[in-house]
């Protein structure tokens, strides 16, 4: 059972003891949309490859500002994750 239709079990329960088939027909039919929303949210949340040329130009940058003023080593890993998501976020939304 793949994610989605666990989601969808969890969102439209099924009776106790329901049949292979009566669950099969239920995932068919009032699952059906909920499953493929998932599915699309899916597909839009995934990264792509210019996301990952954005993530990489964002990091190389941060680096080389902070490179040039010798501050790279003040920097925790969560600090430099937060700061390359944060100008991802930017830079994305510039594309959008």
């Amino acid at each position: 059972m793949n994610k989605a239709t666990e989601r969808a079990l969890e969102r439209f329960p099924v009776h106790e003891g329901a049949s292979k088939e009566w669950i099969e027909k239920h995932l068919k039919g009032v699952c059906a949309e909920y499953i493929e929303g998932y599915h699309q949210a899916e597909k839009d949340l995934e990264l792509t490859l210019e996301d990952v040329e954005i993530i990489l130009n964002a990091f190389l940058d941060f680096w080389a500002e902070n490179l040039e003023q010798g501050k790279t080593k003040r920097f925790t890993d969560k600090d430099w994750c937060q700061e390359v998501l944060k100008r991802f976020k930017e830079r994305k939304e510039k594309w959008i």
